[in-house]
C-alpha cells in the first residue's frame, strides 16, 4: 500500500474524532485551522510545552523530494502567537514535523549557511517597520548557541531584514535603510524632501571590519523609479524609491542586486561600484523574452559560477500574469539576452504581493529541484526542473502568518539541552522529544525505583515518529521513574532525559549501566524508592484543540508490527491500531 493510500485511511480512522493537535499534520484544506480564529493552527507536545509550532497543511505531496529541512522564518499576526523561526522536517517518514524552533522574535531570512567551514544558522531580528526593518545579525552553532552578533558598520541595530548572506570569504552582506533628505522636484516633490537611502555592506564578520559599502543614490537616478511619491517624501514616511531587496557576490568579486521598486536587477562593480549592467527596469541593457517579464521581484541569484542562469522570484502582477512565480532565466551577458528556461507556481497560482524567494536546491545538479515560498502568503512548494509540483504545503491561513524566505538546506542539530519526557503514570504512556536533535533514530526507555542510581533497566525501546515520540507502557512493568535514551541510527547514545514519576521531573546521573530486558521483576520493583535529587516542576496538562481531517504525523513501521497513534485529548486517549501483515495493512 503506498504512503498517500496509508494517510487516506489513517486520517480516516480519525476523522470522526476531537484530536489534539500534538504533533500532526493536516491533509485537508477544508477544515485545516477550523475552529483556530487566528488562523494560525499550531502542534504541541506534552514532553515541552513551551512550543507551539505551526502545524503544516500539504496540499500535495509526491515523491522525488530533495534531502534537507525546511527553513522558514515564520511572522504572523499578533493573535498568531507565531514569530519565531522554525525548522521543518519533510522526509516521508515525519512529513511536517517539527525540528527545531527558538525564541528570536521578528526573524528574517532564516536559515542555514557555512561559517569558517562549520554548518550555522543565521538570521535577522529586530522591529520590523513598514517594509523594511531596524534590527542585527545573529549566527548559531550547530549547539544552537550564539556564536555571532553584529549590527551594519556605523548603524548600530539599524541592520534591515532582506537579506544576511555568508560568503565564501566568511564576510557578511547586510543591507540598510536610513533616511537622508534629496531634491525631488524632478517627481513632483521637495527639493528638501526624504528618501530611504538604500546601503549595503560586506563585513568581515569577526572583526567587524567595513570592507564594502554601496549606496543606490550614488549611482540610480530618481526618475528609474516605478514607486510614486504621493504623500510620502517626509522625514517620518521617506520616499522608498529603491527598496533594496538581495544581494548576492559572485565568483568574481561583483555583486548581484535587486532593486524591488525598479523592476531591474543591477550588477555591480566590486571594484568601484559602477553598475555593470541592468536587468528590467526602464533602462535595461538586455533584450527580454516576452514570457519573461516581471515585476517587484526579490530574490535574484546565480545558479551557476558561469552565470548563465539566474532565478527570481517575481512577485508580479505583470500584463500577462497576474499571480507570483519564481523564474529560471538563462542569461547571455554578451549578447545581452534573457530568455526563459521554467517557470514555477503552485497549485492555487497564489499571489505573494511582498517577499518570496525561490531556490535552486542544488546548484551543481542541473536537474536540481527548486523551492518556492510565497513570501507575504504562508506558502511554499518545491518543484522538479521542468516544473512539476513535488510538494504543495502551507503553514496557517493566508494573511494571518508569512514567511520572507523558504529554503531546502542539509542540517545537523546537535543541542546542548537535555531531551524532553513527559511520563503519563496513569496511562503508562511516555512521550519523548528533543527540540533541534536530528540524528534520533530510536528513544529507549529506562526505568529504576531511585533517580541517584547508577543501574537503569531498558524496558522496551520504539522508533521516532516525528518530533514527539508516544511510547505505550502498559504492557511493561515499571518501576517508580521512567528516563529516556535518545539513541541514533547506529544504536550510540546521544542523550538522556531527566526521570520522572509522573508528577514531577528529576536530575539523575547520565553515566549509568543500563541493564538490557523487556520486563522487570517482582523483585526489582518492589526494592524501596528513594531520591535526593531536586524536583522540577512541569506540567501534565495537554492541551487539546477539536480539528477534523488533521493527522499525526506518519509513523513508521515495520512487517508484524502493530502501529499504534495514539491522541490525548480532553483526558481520554484514542488509540487506532493498524496491523501490518507481510508489508499489508489489515
Amino acid at each position: 500500500m503506498g504512503r498517500r493510500t496509508f494517510r487516506t485511511l489513517v486520517a480516516s480512522l480519525f476523522a470522526a474524532l476531537p484530536l489534539a493537535q500534538c504533533d500532526s499534520v493536516s491533509y485537508d484544506y477544508d477544515t485545516y485551522a477550523e475552529g483556530d480564529p487566528a488562523g494560525a493552527p499550531y502542534q504541541t507536545y506534552l514532553s515541552n510545552t513551551d512550543l507551539k509550532p505551526l502545524e503544516l497543511q500539504i496540499n500535495s505531496n509526491q515523491s522525488g523530494l530533495a534531502s534537507g529541512y525546511v527553513f522558514i522564518g515564520v511572522n504572523g499576526e499578533p493573535t498568531s502567537t507565531q514569530n519565531w523561526p522554525a525548522i521543518y522536517d519533510m522526509s516521508e517518514e515525519r512529513m511536517g514535523t517539527l525540528v527545531w524552533t527558538g525564541e528570536y522574535i521578528e526573524p528574517f531570512d532564516f536559515r542555514a549557511q557555512t561559517y569558517k567551514g562549520q554548518p550555522v544558522l543565521t538570521l535577522f531580528t529586530g522591529e520590523l517597520l513598514n517594509g523594511y526593518g531596524h534590527g542585527s545579525y545573529y549566527i548559531l552553532n550547530q549547539s544552537y548557541v550564539e556564536i555571532g552578533h553584529f549590527s551594519p558598520v556605523g548603524f548600530e541595530n539599524l541592520g534591515d531584514l532582506h537579506e544576511f548572506s555568508i560568503t565564501a570569504d566568511d564576510t557578511a552582506l547586510v543591507p540598510i535603510y536610513h533616511a537622508v533628505q534629496a531634491d525631488l522636484t524632478e517627481l513632483g516633490g521637495a527639493s528638501d524632501a526624504w528618501i530611504f537611502e538604500c546601503t549595503f555592506q560586506e563585513i568581515n564578520i569577526q572583526t567587524n571590519k567595513l570592507l564594502f559599502e554601496w549606496n543606490a543614490t550614488t549611482h540610480v537616478g530618481f526618475n528609474e523609479s516605478y514607486n510614486t511619491i504621493e504623500d510620502v517624501g517626509t522625514e517620518a514616511a521617506p520616499f522608498d524609491y529603491f527598496h533594496i531587496n538581495s544581494i548576492e557576490k559572485d565568483v568574481n568579486g561583483d555583486y548581484l542586486v535587486s532593486g524591488r521598486v525598479m523592476d531591474c536587477v543591477y550588477k555591480i562593480s566590486g571594484d568601484d561600484g559602477h553598475i555593470i549592467w541592468r536587468l528590467g527596469g526602464k533602462q535595461s541593457d538586455f533584450q527580454l523574452d516576452a514570457n519573461v517579464s516581471f515585476a517587484f521581484q526579490h530574490d535574484a541569484r546565480w545558479v551557476d559560477d558561469e552565470q548563465t542562469r539566474l532565478t527570481i522570484f517575481d512577485n508580479g502582477p505583470t500584463d500577462s500574469v497576474d499571480y507570483s512565480r519564481g523564474l529560471l532565466l538563462s542569461v547571455d551577458q554578451n549578447a545581452k539576452t534573457v530568455s526563459l528556461i521554467q517557470d514555477f507556481y503552485n497549485g492555487a497560482k497564489t499571489f505573494g504581493q511582498f517577499e518570496g524567494s525561490l531556490q535552486a536546491i542544488n546548484r551543481t545538479d542541473p536537474n536540481t529541484n527548486f523551492m518556492l515560498g510565497y513570501g507575504s502568503q504562508p506558502f511554499f512548494a518545491e518543484f522538479k526542473s521542468n516544473g512539476d509540483i513535488l510538494l504543495d504545503a502551507q503553514f496557517g491561513k493566508t494573511n494571518e502568518v508569512n514567511g520572507y524566505r523558504a529554503y531546502k538546506l542539509p542540517w545537523q542539530g546537535k543541542p546542548l539541552t537535555k531531551p524532553d519526557i513527559h511520563f503519563d503514570s496513569d496511562r503508562n504512556q511516555a512521550y519523548f522529544s528533543w527540540n533541534g536533535a536530528t540524528d534520533v533514530e530510536d528513544w529507549v526507555v529506562y526505568t529504576a525505583n531511585s533517580t541517584n542510581t547508577t543501574s537503569w533497566m531498558n524496558v522496551t525501546s520504539a522508533r521516532r515518529t516525528g518530533f514527539e515520540t508516544t511510547i505505550d507502557l502498559s504492557d511493561v512493568e515499571l518501576g517508580t521513574y521512567v528516563r529516556g535514551q535518545a539513541v541514533n541510527a547506529s544504536g550510540g547514545g546521544l542523550g538522556w532525559t531527566r526521570a520522572s514519576d509522573g508528577n514531577q521531573l528529576y536530575d539523575a546521573p547520565d553515566d549509568v549501566e543500563t541493564i538490557s530486558t523487556t520486563s522487570m521483576t517482582s523483585s526489582s520493583t518492589s526494592s524501596s524508592s528513594s531520591s535526593t535529587s531536586t524536583p522540577i516542576t512541569t506540567s501534565s496538562t495537554p492541551i487539546a484543540t477539536s480539528v477534523t481531517g488533521t493527522a499525526p504525523a506518519p509513523a513508521s513501521s515495520t512487517t508484524g508490527a502493530a502501529v499504534k497513534l495514539a491522541h490525548e485529548v480532553r483526558g481520554q486517549v484514542y488509540v487506532a491500531a493498524v496491523v501490518i501483515v507481510g508489508g499489508l495493512i489489515v
